[in-house]
C-alpha cells in the first residue's frame, strides 16, 4: 500500500503546485502593450530579465515533472487494471476506497481537508479584501492554499497506514 501511486498522488499534486507558483513568480510584471486602432487589434506581452529565465526554468521542470508523472500514472495502471488513475477524472484520484478501513481513512482525512478549506479560504479573501496586496500574494495565497490541503490529506493518509503496519 505504501507505493500505491494513488497516496502519492497529492505529493505529486505539491510538486506541480510549487512550480506552478514559480511559474507565476516568473510572470509576475510582465509589460503588456494593448493595441487597439481601426487597423490593428493586438495584445503584445514581453517578460524581461531575471523574471522570464525563472518562468522558463519553472516551465521547463513542469513539464518535466509532467512526463514523469504521466509514465508513473501509465506504469501504475498497467500494474493495477482494476485500481486504474485517471488523469483527468472529477474524481480525486487519491481517495482510496477499497475496502472499509481505507474507505474510513479516506473520510477522515476528506473531513481534515474540508475543515481547513473552510477556514482557509475565507481569511485569504479577508486578506485580500483588506489588504492592498499584489496579485502575485493573491495567486501565492491560493496555491498555498492548495499545497495546505494536499498536505493535510497525504499526512492523514499517512499517518494510518503507518500504524497499520506497526
Amino acid at each position: 500500500m505504501k507505493n500505491d501511486f494513488r497516496l502519492q498522488y497529492p505529493l505529486w499534486q505539491m510538486g506541480f503546485i510549487i512550480l506552478l507558483g514559480a511559474f507565476a513568480y516568473g510572470l509576475s510584471s510582465p509589460m503588456t502593450e494593448v493595441v487597439n486602432t481601426e487597423t490593428e487589434n493586438s495584445i503584445m506581452i514581453s517578460i524581461g530579465g531575471t523574471q522570464s529565465l525563472f518562468a522558463m526554468i519553472a516551465l521547463l521542470l513542469y513539464f518535466i515533472l509532467l512526463a514523469v508523472f504521466a509514465s508513473q500514472l501509465r506504469k501504475h495502471n498497467k500494474n493495477n487494471p482494476h485500481q486504474k488513475v485517471s488523469a483527468f477524472s472529477i474524481r480525486p484520484p487519491e481517495y482510496l476506497e477499497q475496502d472499509e478501513g481505507m474507505t474510513y481513512i479516506t473520510r477522515k482525512a476528506a473531513q481534515k481537508v474540508y475543515t481547513f478549506i473552510t477556514w482557509s479560504l475565507p481569511l485569504l479573501a479577508a486578506f485580500a479584501i483588506i489588504l492592498p496586496l499584489p496579485k502575485l500574494f493573491i495567486i501565492w495565497g491560493i496555491l498555498l492554499v492548495a499545497l495546505g490541503q494536499y498536505w493535510i490529506y497525504y499526512r492523514e493518509v499517512r499517518s494510518h497506514l503507518k500504524e497499520e503496519t506497526e
